[in-house]
């Protein structure tokens, strides 16, 4: 075989290797996707690798003592406009989908990342908010609206959800929810 097609064989099997791992660490959210009937992509490329963390000020997460590069989004929480209480089965209720309606425009794509910003599914906001559990199902998750304007930050080791809107790349807290457990 000449250089080329080796090449193209090896490209081939590199992207069903990519593939078969990403909608593995995803399996559980494609399964609901799926079952509901929505669509959604799955990033195989690291093009977003990090736009949070690259485009957003962050700092370390606030208690977090180990050696990774483990960051929350960097705002004021002390001057949290409103701050709300919420149990934990309450999330996947429509006390959860009302605060998120009131801030996020309808029809809004999410991407949902995972470990330190990697984006993983593009999915619909009706998506989202059918059992937004499953997609807030790591330590460490953002919900980010594809225009960018919009950041969910799942703080799961301090039981906090904070919307987080982006202007200018300047990031405000506007509500801030404290999961009760």
């Amino acid at each position: 075989m000449n250089e080329k097609k080796i090449k193209e064989l090896r490209d081939k099997r590199q992207q069903l290797q990519d593939e078969y791992k990403y909608k593995a660490r995803v399996a559980v959210q494609i399964t609901h996707l799926e079952k509901l009937g929505q669509s959604f992509v799955i990033y195989y490329k690291f093009e977003n690798l990090n736009w949070i963390e690259s485009n957003v000020p962050v700092r370390k997460r606030d208690g977090y003592n180990g050696m990774y590069g483990d960051f929350q989004i960097d705002v004021d929480d002390s001057k949290v406009p409103i701050e709300l209480k919420i149990k934990e089965n309450e999330i996947d209720s429509d006390k959860f989908s009302e605060i998120f309606s009131s801030l996020i425009p309808e029809n809004t794509s999410l991407i949902v990342c995972y470990q330190g910003g990697d984006p993983e599914l593009e999915i619909s906001s009706e998506a989202f908010l059918s059992k937004p559990t499953i997609f807030f199902s790591r330590p460490e998750n953002w919900i980010i609206t594809t225009d960018k304007n919009w950041i969910i930050e799942y703080l799961w080791e301090q039981g906090v959800i904070r919307f987080i809107e982006l202007q200018n790349s300047s990031p405000t807290l506007l509500k801030k929810i404290r999961v009760e457990y």
